[in-house]
């Protein structure tokens, strides 16, 4: 095992509001440009079968078509390719769903149908595919208020999802945690960014609180980007996965942790990573140092229980891992992803 350990702290920014209308789908802008996206990530997991869930729609409002997969990974193991999860679609070419707050879609013999039946409060999913043996019927709660990015254009939120999975066949009910992300208004852009490797993890514990934290890893290719380790490296750090919002600092890009069901922003946290000798961008536990805006420190450890490969475009891949996680002594799950582009592989 490589283990090394950074600080990445920052100033604490307001959370920015998040209204109802926040969780429809948006009008399209006159003049917007053709990489603008709006996206919903959702998913679910069944951690006692180690089975993980991606759900993700991307609409590219200004060409009318969008992008949505699903994909469900089953095992306490290391994927080798994206096509080797236990149920894969994906369809990068769809005419756009007008929504504002339905979208039907079919992606070949998978039907889908994703309602928000309730902003910021219940999301229902259905899927079926007989043809493969696949099938969901899914409940999604709040369980905590959505938190805005500073910035906005973007929230996380704690759900509490309920429901049936068939998955080869094979039925699983469904009762656990997730985050789920809400984004428009982005930019997308498809080169590749030399900028450390971004990452932000997501996690919950069995009381109902949840986290979640994104920064840029200075520290995870050794020296590559020691000169990020300063504020003169802020104009360069924008990227894909954020509009140009402010962000807490040039690593720490955003973050918050709740407690007692309040979230609070993060202030700073410091990060010790074991990752796999033969490749320091392979993760295998992660412990967490946090400190909020408040002042009360958390310590979540945790453990990879199973790791994905995950294309999001063709410059961009995702390890996504699912962790089982320890909140000062309190049981959880959650979700690590670590993306990384041609800059990160090349070496």
């Amino acid at each position: 095992m490589i283990r090394y350990e950074a600080t990445y702290e920052g100033q604490v920014l307001p959370f920015a509001p998040v209204v109802p209308e926040d969780d429809l789908l948006h009008a399209n802008e006159a003049d917007a440009p053709f990489n603008r996206v709006e996206t919903y990530l959702l998913g679910f997991n069944v951690p006692e079968a180690d089975i993980n869930c991606n759900i993700y729609l991307l609409w590219h409002p200004a060409l009318a078509t969008m992008s949505a997969h699903v994909f469900v990974n089953r095992g306490a193991l290391r994927f080798g390719h994206q096509l080797e999860s236990a149920y894969f679609n994906e369809h990068l070419y769809l005419p756009a769903a007008e929504g504002p707050s339905r979208f039907a879609l079919e992606l070949g013999s998978l039907t889908m149908d994703i309602a928000i039946a309730e902003p910021l409060e219940r999301l229902t999913i259905s899927m079926n595919d007989v043809a493969r043996g696949f099938a969901l019927d899914l409940e999604s709660r709040a369980l905590l208020p959505p938190v805005g990015r500073p910035g906005g254009k973007h929230f996380t939120q704690l759900m509490h999802n309920r429901g049936e999975l068939t998955l080869a066949g094979e039925h699983f009910a469904i009762d656990s945690r997730y985050v789920r992300d809400r984004s428009w208004g982005y930019q997308r852009p498809e080169q590749p960014e030399d900028t450390p490797p971004y990452r932000w993890i997501t996690g919950w514990d069995d009381t109902g609180d949840g986290f979640v934290i994104a920064w840029l890893d200075t520290a995870m290719m050794g020296d590559a980007y020691a000169s990020w380790r300063t504020e003169e490296a802020h104009a360069r750090a924008a990227n894909k996965w954020e509009h140009g919002g402010a962000t807490p600092s040039v690593t720490l890009r955003s973050g918050w942790i709740s407690k007692n069901g309040e979230p609070r922003a993060v202030r700073s946290v410091t990060i010790a990573c074991e990752a796999d000798a033969d490749d320091p961008r392979m993760t295998r536990a992660i412990v967490l140092e946090v400190t909020d805006a408040a002042g009360d420190r958390h310590k979540l450890r945790a453990a990879v229980r199973q790791s994905y490969p995950k294309m999001y475009w063709g410059t961009m891949l995702t390890w996504m891992h699912l962790i089982e996680l320890d909140w000062d002594g309190r049981p959880g799950h959650g979700d690590l992803m670590d993306t990384f582009s041609h800059w990160h592989m090349k070496g």
